[in-house]
């Protein structure tokens, strides 16, 4: 570009042959933008870009676009941020590299949900498996509670589910992503109920008083703004993590749908 110098990158630690591989899965070539055969629309979609293919061979030599190779490195950040990669081919290695990173994203998030009721000083339990509710007069729970918080001041239980799943892009991935969430929400329902039924032992878990008219409310919580929230029905309340303190310093439960940063009007149909 024109009056912008270019720099010089910043050498990368890894080894010769890393490098080499990260170029390889980097490169756009003529087969992977073949456009002559007939492609479903998923496939289409599937199909390698510029963005996720910045490094383009073409007669012998490698393109290299500085401009673009700015934008993939945003693309490629944003995708790492969300523990994934533009590439569905990719190396078992990698692969396995990328489990244990959304592992630790995953279990980062319920530590940063949980941080927010301990900074607030309210009593809660988190991480409770069925086997410790049900020895402490909670049977029959269909899962694990992330975070059951008590508040004694308005006299809530709160059910709290942390979700962290991959964000969809392409449609049918938004689609599948908003299907999968409806089982997020059934089963925190089903939760609810259950705590519902056993409000004082579930007070007691947390650490207050089971005398209490306590009554159970679900929330979602992610760490993104979330898509299956904005359904005509979504049931239950969502937030995200940055703005769970709000929720649990309102005097009012929160409505159904998504509640927080970025909170539209009104839900929009599925």
């Amino acid at each position: 570009m024109a009056g912008r110098p270019l720099r010089h990158p910043t050498p990368s630690p890894c080894s010769p042959d890393a490098r080499r591989s990260a170029k390889y899965w980097r490169r756009r070539r003529t087969g992977n933008a073949d456009t002559r055969r007939p492609h479903p629309c998923t496939e289409v979609e599937r199909r390698p870009r510029t963005l996720t293919h910045p490094l383009i061979d073409h007669d012998g030599r490698l393109l290299l676009l500085p401009w673009l190779l700015t934008t993939a490195a945003a693309l490629y950040g944003s995708h790492l941020d969300d523990g994934r990669l533009p590439h569905s081919d990719l190396p078992a290695l990698v692969r396995d590299a990328l489990r244990r990173h959304r592992q630790v994203l995953d279990q980062q998030l319920e530590t940063d949900v949980e941080d927010v009721a301990r900074t607030a000083e309210l009593p809660h339990c988190a991480r409770l498996l069925e086997k410790t509710a049900a020895q402490h007069g909670l049977p029959g729970l269909p899962g694990e509670i992330d975070l059951l918080i008590a508040d004694a001041a308005t006299a809530r239980l709160r059910a709290i589910e942390a979700k962290n799943p991959e964000q969809g892009v392409a449609v049918h991935h938004v689609f599948q992503h908003v299907q999968r969430f409806g089982r997020y929400r059934d089963k925190v329902l089903v939760k609810t109920a259950v705590i519902g039924d056993h409000t004082a032992a579930a007070a007691h878990l947390c650490g207050a008083a089971g005398h209490l008219a306590w009554r159970t409310v679900p929330l979602l919580v992610t760490r993104t703004v979330e898509p299956a929230a904005f359904l005509t029905d979504p049931q239950v309340a969502y937030t995200s993590a940055a703005h769970l303190a709000a929720i649990l310093a309102a005097p009012s439960d929160p409505l159904p749908g998504w509640n927080g940063p970025g909170q539209p009007g009104a839900p929009v149909s599925r």
